[in-house]
């Protein structure tokens, strides 16, 4: 079948299977236990793909394409993903945002890779990425708790006191069980308190 049409998905499949069957059966010198693989003759080949395709076969090539592309871009998202959680665990964080750039060019609608991307940034003092990031998470996940928290953090780097306030109290609605919450929520209370005195000591 491969010889006449190299795109038949199900032969391909079948090869792989028979073929692993084949080596636990008869370990690796299995193919000398085989005959030959009969040739198909080069004329008939040549018939073959001289033959136009039917509209279903022309479809059918297309859909394998398209499959064969998600499977591809599917696995290298998932590769990249892990190697830039495994990046924010030994502290690369420039190194981890490249990885999971990369990956929202392949799935830019995957919730937690901004989430991770925007702990990247709050490391790197970049709070506006950081709620940009977090802004993105929300408009995909409008209840998403890591968002909201992360998102006051860099509500906190930006000195915007009122919007972390706000984005904790979200958290802790979400969820009153989250400790470093309300740990965060005091010390932006403390913050926005002293701004407030500054400011109108100032005038």
């Amino acid at each position: 079948v491969l010889q006449l049409d190299t795109g038949v998905q199900a032969a391909h499949d079948s090869v792989h299977r028979i073929t692993k069957m084949l080596i636990d059966q008869d370990g690796p010198k299995w193919r000398e236990k085989l005959p030959e693989i009969p040739v198909v003759p080069l004329s008939v080949q040549q018939q073959h793909r001289d033959k136009p395709l039917s509209e279903q076969q022309v479809q059918a090539r297309a859909a394998r394409a398209a499959q064969e592309e998600a499977r591809i871009r599917e696995a290298r998202f998932t590769l990249l993903k892990q190697e830039g959680n495994e990046l924010v665990k030994k502290g690369s964080f420039q190194e981890a945002v490249e990885k999971y750039t990369q990956c929202l060019a392949l799935q830019p609608k995957e919730c937690a890779v901004y989430t991770n991307r925007a702990i990247c940034f709050l490391r790197l003092n970049r709070f506006e990425e950081a709620k940009l990031d977090c802004d993105s998470a929300l408009e995909l996940d409008p209840s998403n708790k890591k968002a909201f928290y992360r998102r006051a953090l860099a509500h906190k780097g930006l000195k915007d006191y009122l919007s972390a306030s706000t984005d904790l109290q979200e958290v802790l609605q979400l969820d009153p069980n989250v400790r470093e919450a309300e740990q965060e929520l005091e010390t932006v209370t403390g913050l926005l308190r002293k701004s407030l005195m500054e400011g109108t000591a100032q005038v």
